[in-house]
């Protein structure tokens, strides 16, 4: 594993690449349950045909045309999370904790009133706020002995895609499989190898590896809506959505040797990477809510794809820690290499999430309450990703991974409200349908959410409170090689979040 590195390789400028930007990213961003109101989100968010909640405007804004008042609301929020993983038999648990705003707004309703003729259009009614989609905040690790494979042969493929190691590649790898090759843990291969890039890592004699990431941030959307009753039959409504990205990771990776060997040349390899992504996008949504007689409505929505303007920031470093190697020539030596991303990669793209369509029912028992159900439709095979002119087949490439690894859904939501007097009680389920495809080999992915709640009100102000607990198992690949036969194992979680939200709201 001798390495003579040139000062002409030593300065060689380092490509970008836009591996960062995957189908598991492209996801993130668009399999997301919607929050609000502590009102909304206590009947499951099943919204699509109650109206006169604000978080309606971002599920069937036609919403907005069942509000009798002007309103405002503020809806804080409190969230803890727990993690529990499996991987190569091992089991680890981790656990956070987050303070949001889950929803503040505005809304103005104007009365077409006149008392010389008969107006058909009873109120035309604006809303402005927040409704936030997702919340990212999370923390999860898992750790396992692996005989099978290690990262850095990850690494050995990238330079191995560009033609081996030597002059060129070492001038336009990625950051990752450059600081791999300046820290002893990949080289050139022998024999048959010569040509390529090896790893040197000793993963036959067991590594003990740790995957753990932090991620931080949410996804919110500012409505700006307008919406009209129409003889109290038929209420229309339009959002125009703006979307605020923010997503960070610290993702950390440790492979340490398991066997105490001390000739191997390998005793550890610690690997750190930052993501820094934001962004803004944009989207429409349109809906519809028919009253056929004061005991039924009916709803229906339509959301465009949201177009997500994004920029991602990121660096990485690695440690290693390669026994005896270095002090084979120089007994003085360090075993311990560092190699730091002098500078970080930044890189702008866009991507478009799915559109969705929802149909919706609600049975209302007087002033007793009601019960409703949503059901709505996305297509995750149609998120797609634009790097530019320069990285048009890489974005291809992407895009037709995404339509091989994921599938249609159906997402069903339902909920009910009793109402003693002031007081009203909410409880609601909701069912998100797995993303994954048969090809994905994902054998997991839906998420259930239950929810239960109170409100009081009176005639010019109203509180509501909703605990809801969503439960998700899902799977997380630590990296992937192209080697046939690398078996390498995903890692197992189970999330479930609990999530308390209180809304107060003034009427005028």
């Amino acid at each position: 594993m001798k390495k003579i590195i040139s000062c002409l390789l030593l300065l060689a400028a380092l490509a970008h690449d836009v591996s960062a930007q995957d189908e598991f990213d492209a996801l993130r961003y668009s399999y997301t349950t919607y929050q609000g109101t502590a009102r909304g989100i206590g009947i499951g968010s099943a919204l699509g045909s109650i109206g006169a909640d604000f978080s309606c405007l971002s599920i069937n804004p036609a919403g907005i045309g069942i509000y009798k008042n002007s309103e405002f609301m503020l809806s804080p929020s409190f969230s803890v999370s727990t993690n529990k993983s499996t991987y190569l038999e091992s089991k680890a648990s981790a656990n956070d904790a987050k303070f949001n705003l889950s929803n503040f707004g505005i809304i103005v309703v104007n009365k077409l009133n006149n008392p010389h003729k008969k107006i058909l259009w009873k109120t035309f009614t604006f809303g402005f706020g927040m409704n936030r989609l997702a919340t990212f905040k999370n923390e999860y690790a898992y750790t396992g002995k692996n005989y099978s494979n290690s990262l850095t042969e990850r690494f050995a493929d990238d330079f191995n895609k560009l033609g081996g190691i030597n002059s060129a590649t070492l001038a336009g790898v990625n950051f990752s499989a450059y600081g791999a090759y300046l820290t002893y843990l990949l080289d050139k291969g022998l024999g048959a190898d010569s040509n390529k890039a090896v790893s040197y890592v000793p993963y036959k004699d067991g590594l003990n590896q740790t995957k753990k990431v932090t991620e931080t941030g949410g996804m919110s959307e500012y409505a700006i809506s307008i919406g009209g009753n129409y003889m109290e039959k038929l209420m229309l409504g339009a959002t125009l959505g703006i979307s605020s990205v923010k997503y960070d990771r610290i993702l950390q990776i440790d492979e340490e040797d398991a066997s105490g060997k001390l000739n191997n040349d390998f005793k550890y390899m610690h690997y750190t990477e930052n993501l820094a992504t934001s962004g803004n996008g944009v989207n429409l949504k349109l809906g519809a809510i028919f009253k056929p007689n004061p005991s039924f409505r009916f709803g229906l929505a339509l959301h465009t794809p949201t177009h997500l303007e994004l920029n991602d920031a990121s660096n990485i470093t690695i440690e290693s820690h390669t026994d005896s190697l270095l002090l084979q020539n120089n007994p003085s030596a360090n075993p311990v290499t560092t190699y730091t991303q002098d500078s970080a990669l930044v890189f702008n793209y866009s991507l478009n999430t799915p559109s969705k369509a929802l149909i919706s029912a609600m049975v209302l028992f007087g002033k007793m309450g009601f019960v409703t159900v949503d059901a709505e439709y996305v297509n995750y095979q149609s998120m797609k990703y634009n790097f530019g002119v320069n990285y048009q087949k890489e974005a291809a490439d992407r895009n037709n991974i995404i339509k091989d690894m994921y599938k249609e859904a159906v997402n069903i939501r339902a909920g009910a409200e009793l109402k003693v007097k002031k007081v009203s009680m909410r409880a609601g389920v909701a069912y998100y349908g797995s993303p994954y495809s048969g090809n994905s080999h994902i054998p997991y992915g839906s998420k259930t959410c239950i929810s239960a709640g109170l409100g009081y009100r009176e005639q010019y102000w109203f509180i509501d409170a909703t605990y809801i607990q969503s439960m998700q198992k899902g799977q997380d690949i630590p990296y992937t090689i192209a080697r046939e036969n690398a078996n390498v194992q995903a890692a197992t979680i189970t999330n479930n979040r609990g999530t308390a939200v209180v809304t107060l709201g003034v009427k005028f």
